[in-house]
């Protein structure tokens, strides 16, 4: 069970002049040193939505909107984005010194967010980039998780609704104030979500956003992955929802939804045909979705991950192979910059045999995990999508599973990749 106690809150960030200077000035040491960085070293930065989540574990459901229900437990928990990809990875790669997950998202000096630093510190990931205002309110969640692992979610947005581009790109300077002469690691991977929830973060403003953040963590020896998450896709004004996404996608190197939020985003008609998959997978999907994630990839998306719930999960990649290309560097050319254009295939979900399932976290977990193994450099990690998939499947596993979710008995990153190496893999969950 993760543990609710309190930390002190944190002062808000230096200065953005500073900063920025410090930033310009630390760039060209930054690159200078790559070279002795390990192949699979490297940041990574989850930014976004957060709120604490209060999770009523073993909810009865009858059915009726007045009946008196019950629960077994109440637990609290770091939620959103920002918070369940960055634990996630935190507590994926403690075993890994040269690895370093960084939390950017907004919080006020209040008890939720006080217990959210917390649990940031507790899995192993960097509270230095989290915006405290001392004018913002903390948003908090409450989630019903139903005895059938499924879950509902009540929430209060709070600061989240006032998270401007501004302030991102102010933390995302921040992290080049470092203490080590010699930098901070070079950043891997930016991972964001979820603009559909973030007013001042859509459409134009998200794109140009993205633009910055890739500005400032990428050089010519490193290329960063910027990878989006979707939720609160409202599907009652289509428009609105598509206006949100649409002119960023060209920013997007790695774009996770579910099969209802790509039909909310839905475009009219798509251009490209969808690619036959490498095994057979395209009959999973209908031929309308197959249609949109063609148009994500006509809009300038290399990559859709796309959840199916217990059926796993669809990988896809760009049919243009300079889109790829983007993400190559001199010194250390990412996974995904080698993959082969067009490439489609399905991946299995795994079952959890002892039946102690909580969903609360689950895309998070598969879109951090894929995230990483997209974004990775090392020898051992150059995979293709398909372990790539795989590996996410198996780190959205851990999640929802009850004994391994908050770190204890969780298999790190390298042991993950070694049951993929090994074909030790959990039996196939059955939909």
């Amino acid at each position: 069970m993760l543990l609710a106690s309190i930390a002190k809150s944190i002062t808000a960030a230096a200065a953005v002049t500073t900063s920025s200077l410090h930033a310009h000035n630390t760039r060209s040491s930054n690159t200078d040193n790559m070279s002795s960085t390990s192949g699979a070293g490297g940041s990574i930065i989850c930014a976004g939505l957060s709120c604490l989540d209060l999770q009523l574990v073993g909810c009865t459901q009858s059915g009726s909107d007045e009946a008196i229900e019950r629960y077994d437990e109440a637990i609290h928990c770091a939620g959103g984005s920002a918070s369940m990809t960055a634990t996630t990875l935190a507590l994926l790669m403690k075993e890994q010194q040269q690895e370093e997950v960084h939390v950017i998202t907004k919080i006020g000096p209040d008890f939720a967010g006080n217990t959210m630093l917390e649990f940031y510190r507790r899995a192993g990931a960097s509270t230095r980039l989290v915006l405290s205002d001392e004018s913002a309110r903390t948003s908090m969640a409450v989630l019903p998780i139903f005895q059938t692992g499924k879950r509902g979610c009540y929430v209060n947005l709070a600061c989240n609704d006032g998270f401007s581009p501004d302030e991102m790109l102010q933390q995302v300077d921040e992290y080049f104030v470092n203490d080590s002469l010699a930098g901070p690691p070079p950043a891997r991977a930016f991972l964001f979500g979820y603009p559909h929830l973030m007013p001042k973060m859509q459409g134009a403003a998200l794109k140009s956003m993205l633009e910055n953040v890739r500005d400032k963590l990428s050089s010519d020896d490193n290329k960063v992955l910027i990878a989006v998450d979707l939720n609160g896709v409202d599907g009652s004004d289509t428009t609105v929802a598509r206006s949100a996404l649409i002119p960023a996608l060209s920013e997007i190197d790695v774009l996770h939804l579910n099969e209802d939020e790509a039909m909310v985003l839905s475009s009219s008609s798509s251009s490209t045909a969808a690619n036959d998959g490498d095994d057979g997978s395209n009959s999973l999907l209908s031929s309308a979705l197959l249609s949109q994630i063609s148009s994500f990839h006509e809009h300038g998306c290399a990559v859709v991950l796309l959840s199916l719930g217990s059926k796993g999960a669809f990988v896809s990649v760009t049919p243009d192979a300079k889109r790829l290309q983007q993400l190559s560097s001199s010194e250390c050319n990412m996974a995904m910059s080698q993959w082969s254009a067009g490439t489609q295939v399905h991946v299995p979900a795994f079952k959890i045999e002892h039946g102690g399932v909580n969903t609360n976290g689950a895309g998070d977990a598969l879109f951090a995990g894929f995230s990483l193994a997209a974004s990775s450099w090392g020898s051992k990690w150059k995979l293709c999508p398909l372990n790539a998939g795989t590996f996410a499947s198996l780190v959205a596993w851990q999640r929802c599973d009850s004994k391994t979710r908050d770190g204890e008995g969780m298999r790190s990153a390298d042991a993950l990749m070694d049951m993929i190496n090994e074909q030790k893999l959990p039996v196939i969950l059955e939909d």
